[in-house]
């Protein structure tokens, strides 16, 4: 799948997200303070810390769905602090949520090309008169669902309605509206929540699969650390809001500020 944000030469045309002195606070309550730190591009990154550790509100202000932000959030040269979320869309940046947010009753195409609907459409008047750019972006939208569909394993199942698919499956209808805006920077908020082992094994195939086929910066909110360890390049680890260190799974995994925060126990232990 060819990614506009993405150009064909791969990872290393890929923009760079940062945020700068990040900090997210409502009203006296401050649930991330002062965060500074690179997303290696290109790469599967976890994004770890017990509840409460600020994970999502990174999220949220990295995609715009945040209020009460400080600091800065960059893609390549481009400061993205004040965009709206549209804009980032547009500029590569998508995200998607812990609960699985369907319309039940329509069929997984349908679903998934709704993701389309983030891209640049024709006007109204445009619509109505089937001008040459509305037919346009009917065939672009078109196609990049299939793309998805194909990508993730669901081109069976696309005129299937969404609740007479598995969990697990819904979860990748979820996942593939995310990924059908052709994204450079990938958000993904616990995908794996309520999956069972073998649902974590085939979704964390299919996330390794997709980032392989479409580069992009993947970041993954996750709790399953062992996961993390297996899918992931690099880790970001948070605690109450700050920032605890970045590295390796394997490296962050065994700082002792992780293990104390995130198992309530030493390294050593």
């Amino acid at each position: 799948m060819t990614s506009p944000s993405v150009p064909a030469s791969g990872t290393s045309a890929l923009p760079e997200l940062r945020v700068a002195s990040l900090t997210v606070q409502y009203g006296a309550f401050v649930a991330l303070q002062d965060i500074t730190v690179s997303f290696p591009r290109g790469e599967i990154v976890g994004l770890i810390g017990p509840n409460g550790a600020g994970k999502t509100t990174l999220l949220n202000a990295v995609s715009g769905f945040s209020g009460g932000v400080s600091g800065e959030v960059h893609l390549g040269d481009r400061d993205i602090t004040r965009v709206p979320v549209r804009d980032r869309v547009m500029a590569g940046v998508v995200r998607g949520f812990q609960t699985v947010r369907l319309l039940d009753q329509e069929d997984v195409f349908t679903n998934v090309a709704l993701g389309t609907e983030r891209l640049a459409q024709p006007t109204f008047v445009e619509q109505w008169l089937g001008l040459p750019r509305q037919r346009s972006a009917r065939r672009r939208d078109h196609a990049a669902t299939w793309e998805v569909l194909a990508l993730l394993g669901l081109t069976a199942d696309a005129h299937r309605p969404v609740d007479e698919l598995p969990f697990a499956s819904r979860r990748l209808v979820e996942v593939g509206r995310v990924l059908v805006t052709r994204p450079c920077v990938v958000l993904l908020d616990e995908p794996a929540a309520g999956l069972d082992t073998e649902g974590r094994l085939a979704l964390e195939e299919v996330l390794r699969s997709v980032h392989r086929t479409a580069p992009s910066t993947m970041v993954l909110v996750e709790h399953d650390v062992a996961l993390v360890a297996r899918l992931c390049s690099s880790a970001i680890a948070l605690d109450s809001g700050r920032l605890v260190c970045t590295g390796t799974p394997q490296d962050v995994l065994a700082n002792a500020q992780v293990q104390r925060a995130y198992f309530g126990r030493t390294a050593h232990a």
